[in-house]
């Protein structure tokens, strides 16, 4: 059995979902449900793979919180 844990770096896919919401006119993914898009992975690793752990981790925005004070907040929401 493959056993397979996910490490996401919530910074780079954050920005990638805001590329992404770009890319499709506005679409937003920001509230992106990360175990299902790594439950959606698992067929690449084989028929037998099992999702085991998923592992987020982000640094807060802080140089941007004198433009948007709740941003900070809002990602630890998220996290």
């Amino acid at each position: 059995m493959n056993r397979i844990t996910f490490l996401i770096d919530g910074f780079n896919i954050y920005h990638s979902a805001i590329d992404v919401s770009n890319f499709l006119g506005g679409v937003t993914t920001k509230w992106l449900n990360l175990h299902s898009l790594c439950h959606s992975y698992l067929q690449l690793f084989g028929k037998d793979a099992r999702l085991e752990e998923i592992y987020y981790f982000s640094a807060l925005a802080t140089h941007l919180e004198h433009k948007d004070p709740d941003k900070i907040e809002r990602h630890k929401i998220y996290n």
